[in-house]
């Protein structure tokens, strides 16, 4: 049966309960951004009746939320959580990356760092700080020492190795977690990427070397596609899954005003013939014209420990915007099992995802509550923000990164005897935007 969009006596109680949270942020600052997209982009009546839509759109949500079974909350009680939690291993994994600055794709330094904690264990045993992965080098060369390619989007290039590092590094908690006990690993930032970004015609492929680092497997020879961005990720996600360890993401802030949660949740509902495909619609459009992402939305629709129940969501994005060839490997990747969780009232909620059909979710989604409020306001995993802390890469470290960098480009650029590839070290180690040693000859 269709859900109409009507509102009650109890939707109206809802609404101005809603409302009160929308000014209470609202006079913290919050909606600013998307007041100012009002202005810039809506009619001088969307813009006077700012507070009063958003209740509605917000009631609207929360009704359905409520009304099919999508709300869950977890019970905070520390008291009773933590002695339960005893003896448990729990891991946190986050990565950093240095900033070397040097006009060329080669250096690359990255490391991740784990946190391992054990809740209740008084001996020296009950935490440990890991450096999971360490890479001073280039990822993306076959030789591992110099870079030469006309693909110059440094942080693109980057990012990938980032993400595709502290993959690799969960994969290695996870591939030993049998041999030391880790019940779960949460990781900071999403568990499931979008693709597309990185699986360009021109974007390398990483290095032999670096591949096999990432597999924990120092005889695996896979060809240069199979090295790809596109194709190694998708074989790390298998490898994690496969391990039946419990991983998560834990996503801090949401970017854009694309409600992707909100929008596939209205379509699970239209699938269930429980909502009609206009009311839909006409919800969404709402969304749009106010500028809602999923965070800002459910704050003021969540409550105290509330969150939603866990929906599978593509995170590759509409298939006609996919590199045409990578499509069939894209095709292949799992969709991120989401949810968003609110861990209390003065904090925004953030996405949790995981893989489709994981083991003891729930429990997870427990030990994320617990974890986001043992400091004050923060609302986040505490454990993130430790490894975090731990895994940055300070300026000092970078500086020595990219100096050992130089020595080592040069060194290896004269070894070779070839002028053109001394004179490339020499513009990736002096040049510097328009640097006059570089001008065009008269």
């Amino acid at each position: 049966m269709a859900y109409p969009l009507i509102y009650t006596e109890a939707d109206a109680l809802t609404q101005v309960d809603i409302k009160h949270r929308i000014e209470a942020r609202i006079s913290q600052g919050e909606f600013l951004a998307n007041m100012l997209h009002v202005v810039g982009q809506q009619s001088d009546q969307a813009q006077s009746d700012f507070v009063s839509q958003l209740s509605k759109i917000a009631a609207v949500v929360r009704d359905l939320l409520e009304s099919n079974g999508f709300l869950r909350k977890v019970a905070y009680d520390p008291q009773r959580y933590w002695p339960g939690v005893r003896g448990k291993t729990f891991a946190f994994v986050d990565g950093g990356v240095a900033n070397i600055d040097l006009p060329s794709a080669a250096p690359i330094g990255i490391r991740v760092g784990s946190y391992v904690v054990r809740p209740g264990d008084e001996s020296e045993h009950r935490e440990r700080f890991n450096i999971e992965l360490s890479l001073v080098d280039d990822l993306y060369s076959a030789s591992g020492a110099l870079y030469d390619d006309d693909f110059l989007d440094i942080a693109k290039l980057r990012d990938a190795a980032r993400i595709i590092s502290e993959l690799a590094a969960a994969y290695r908690i996870a591939r030993d977690a049998k041999a030391e006990g880790v019940d779960a690993i949460v990781l900071h930032g999403p568990l499931i990427n979008p693709v597309s970004p990185y699986a360009l015609d021109d974007f390398p492929s990483f290095g032999e070397g670096a591949s096999r680092t990432f597999l924990c497997n120092e005889e695996w020879a896979g060809p240069e596609d199979e090295r790809q961005f596109a194709s190694l990720y998708l074989l790390l996600l298998e490898s994690l899954r496969d391990t039946g360890v419990p991983v998560v993401g834990a996503v801090e802030r949401s970017i854009g005003r694309d409600p992707v949660f909100i929008r596939r949740l209205l379509q699970t509902l239209v699938d269930r013939k429980d909502l009609k495909e206009k009311d839909a619609q006409s919800v969404e459009s709402k969304l749009r014209t106010y500028g809602l992402n999923d965070s800002s939305l459910l704050d003021v629709v969540l409550g105290e420990g509330e969150y939603v129940t866990p929906t599978p969501v593509n995170r590759q994005g509409p298939e006609n915007k996919w590199p045409e060839i990578w499509k069939w490997k894209i095709r292949g990747y799992p969709s991120a099992l989401t949810t968003y969780i609110k861990p209390s009232d003065l904090v925004l909620p953030f996405r949790v995802e995981t893989f489709e059909n994981a083991a003891n979710f729930d429990e997870v989604l427990s030990l994320i509550l617990h974890t986001s409020r043992l400091l004050p306001s923060y609302g986040f995993p505490v454990g993130l923000d430790v490894v975090d802390r731990f895994a940055k890469v300070p300026a000092w470290l970078s500086n020595r990164v990219k100096g050992q960098h130089q020595v080592v480009l040069l060194r290896r650029a004269i070894e070779t005897g070839d002028p053109r590839t001394v004179a490339f070290a020499k513009r990736v180690l002096a040049a510097k935007g328009r640097d006059w040693l570089f001008r065009p000859e008269a």
